[in-house]
């Protein structure tokens, strides 16, 4: 009897001894896989070839050598690039060259396998860590809407887009206050229908007004109130209103189309507020200061992400909630590269990415229907 109660304490110990171990094992495993180069960066360069995505490119080609030459032009110029990424080799200096080579390889490249080719053997590759250091980005989409509007106050279009005030210092009012107390009075520069239009080209940082007489006014960030940004999307999820693998912006408008009452108590828990100035083009420019591209400009945190960098980005069909979307045409699978011109209120960590779709309201309807995971990877010629 003493003996099978011996065996049976030391087979208990030796259980507990393996889940032990086994969490021990485990805790390893959930080690970051994609260490940064440096701290406070989102890019670690894969040095294994077998490692690197299959790169090709599902969009237009002319489009792409459009934002490529609109990077040139930004790095050629720029006198003040972020010393952080300079000391892993992203110089403006280096990058232009990248972006010369990178152009001139691409314009010959006759087929798929000779681009892959032609990338994998001739550029450093390094991928954007993501979330959990596990290389997983979450895309959405972004775009310039186009509504009606006024240049003055009438019974319909009520609701203001503002300047940035002469007493504006970071950080300044919050929504509510701004709201309620009515403090940006005097500096409208248009009038739309609708506050949530309003709200949206907020979001978007751009946007054109059609007036009654046809001519079109262009919007352009001005600036924002220095404080933090809310999602309002999230606040919906958060609230039980939507599901988050439904969340899109076709959803959000329609939820509050139908319920009109919730809107301020829901946009006014956004504490940023963001301002605006006319400019004299149609196509809007990103935070570097050149035309952002359909389908060729992203929009990424420019404190872990190197500006005007030439970026490849594969889109999956998982969106975050976890429903697959691949029985949606438009929505398989995309491999192409970018140009990291842009940046936004809502675009933080190396988790996030926001592409530009275009001008109108296609391009905004499939902007707001990206909410998926992929991958996005940075390069740099050898």
């Amino acid at each position: 009897m003493k003996s099978r109660k011996n065996s049976f304490n030391r087979l208990l110990v030796v259980s507990v001894l393996f889940i032990i171990l086994q969490a021990g094992c485990s805790s390893a495993v959930k080690k970051p896989h994609l260490l940064p180069m440096k701290p406070g960066l989102g890019l670690s360069e894969i040095s294994n070839p077998e490692q690197f995505p299959e790169f090709r490119d599902d969009y237009d080609k002319e489009l792409l050598l459009q934002s490529i030459n609109n990077s040139i032009e930004y790095l050629k110029k720029t006198k003040s690039y972020p010393k952080a990424f300079s000391s892993i080799g992203f110089t403006p200096e280096k990058q232009k060259e990248t972006l010369e080579f990178f152009r001139e390889g691409y314009i010959r490249c006759k087929n798929a396998k000779e681009l892959n080719d032609f990338v994998s053997n001739n550029f450093r590759v390094f991928q954007a860590i993501g979330k959990m250091y596990e290389g997983e980005v979450h895309f959405t989409g972004y775009g310039t809407p186009i509504y009606d509007g006024s240049l003055t106050p009438t019974a319909t279009f009520r609701y203001p887009l503002y300047d940035k005030p002469t007493d504006f210092k970071k950080p300044y009012f919050t929504r509510r206050e701004i709201e309620e107390r009515n403090l940006l009075k005097g500096t409208e520069i248009a009038y739309l229908k609708s506050k949530l239009e309003a709200y949206l080209i907020h979001v978007q940082g751009s946007g054109q007004i059609r007036l009654p007489s046809g001519k079109k006014v262009y919007v352009g960030y001005a600036g924002n109130s220095g404080h933090s940004y809310t999602s309002i999307g999230r606040l919906l999820v958060l609230d039980g209103k939507v599901q988050e693998e439904e969340l899109t912006l076709p959803v959000l408008i329609e939820y509050f189309d139908q319920h009109p009452d919730e809107l301020d108590h829901y946009l006014r828990q956004n504490d940023r507020y963001i301002f605006f100035k006319k400019v004299p083009h149609a196509v809007p420019h990103g935070s570097i200061g050149v035309p952002v591209t359909s389908m060729r400009s992203i929009a990424t945190d420019k404190k872990v992400f190197p500006p005007g960098g030439l970026a490849f980005a594969t889109i999956g069909t998982q969106r975050p909630g976890g429903t697959s979307r691949s029985n949606e045409k438009w929505h398989a699978e995309k491999s192409f590269f970018v140009l990291d011109q842009d940046t936004g209120s809502a675009i933080k960590t190396p988790a996030r990415a926001d592409v530009f779709f275009g001008i109108g309201d296609r391009a905004m309807y499939k902007a707001g229907n990206l909410n998926t995971y992929g991958r996005l990877y940075y390069l740099l010629k050898k």
